[in-house]
């Protein structure tokens, strides 16, 4: 049996060194693991060799009072295939069901083969299909003044809610919100507390401009027709502003990927898998 326990700062270094290269373009896990450590709400659980050196982690967090979310899942190279990386799902779906989960979900690239069979095997089954992609800015795009996004007053929030519930966004995207890389299931109060609202005639938008040069949408609503539009305003906006990266998430319609297309993106599909956790018992 793999032993477990909760990661410490002090695990930082070591972790670190084994999964700086995870991917060709590096990772984010050792860049993450302090926040995470120390979040509350949160655990990071390792599997530990006998020098107690770990060589394994996932992070499990709480995103409503019913919803967990996995990610960050890292087994050491040269201990794969031991049973390390199922042994910690299933400590963190238990973390999960002891906070009051009911549903747990994670995320993986579609091309990711590999990731893809071990959540499958795992019981995770595909809950929506995403689109991902990285709007690179034109400093000198501009948009018909018409067209062009602008703040919209607090009394739009439940319009632009009611709209959204009623699409084929909400639908295909089995009514989640991507906050970052983590989807929850999206509430009314999201359309103004997770991101700045703006509107066009296109319809609404919620984004978030976590730095200077690099902006992201939260929340979309509008229609096929529109989507193109307000893409449109987005670069615009970016540029008026002076980001220089717009970040766009949107569930697979064929709509959205062709329009995504349209504005010079290349669509990545991201999926997000989930399954239910099983309260357990507790007797005295």
């Amino acid at each position: 049996m793999p032993v477990m326990r909760p990661a410490t700062l002090e695990d930082v270094a070591s972790i670190s060194e084994w999964t700086a290269d995870t991917f060709a373009w590096g990772d984010y896990v050792p860049l993450r693991l302090p926040r995470w450590i120390e979040s509350e709400g949160s655990e990071v659980l390792v599997g530990v060799d006998d020098a107690d050196r770990p060589v394994a982690l996932v992070h499990v967090t709480m995103l409503s009072a019913t919803e967990a979310w996995l990610e960050g899942a890292r087994v050491h190279p040269a201990h794969r295939r031991g049973g390390l990386g199922s042994a910690l799902n299933h400590a963190a779906v238990q973390w999960a069901g002891d906070r009051g989960a009911r549903v747990i979900r994670l995320a993986t690239e579609a091309s990711n083969e590999a990731a893809r069979a071990q959540v499958t095997g795992l019981g995770y089954r595909v809950a929506s299909t995403w689109l991902h992609a990285s709007l690179q800015i034109d400093a000198r795009h501009r948009s018909p003044d018409h067209d062009r996004l602008r703040s919209a007053p607090g009394s739009d929030a439940e319009a632009a809610w009611l709209f959204w519930a009623a699409s084929d966004l909400a639908l295909e995207g089995r009514e989640l919100i991507p906050l970052g890389w983590q989807w929850r299931t999206a509430r009314p109060g999201d359309v103004t507390r997770t991101g700045e609202l703006l509107q066009s005639p296109a319809g609404w938008v919620s984004v978030e401009q976590p730095s200077e040069d690099w902006l992201r949408t939260q929340w979309i609503a509008t229609t096929p027709d529109d989507l193109l539009v307000m893409l449109d305003g987005l670069l615009d906006l970016c540029a008026e502003r002076g980001v220089s990266e717009l970040d766009v998430k949107l569930p697979l319609l064929g709509w959205t990927a062709e329009a995504i297309r349209r504005v010079g993106g290349e669509p990545e599909e991201v999926l997000v898998y989930a399954k239910p956790v099983i309260q357990r018992e507790i007797t005295t």
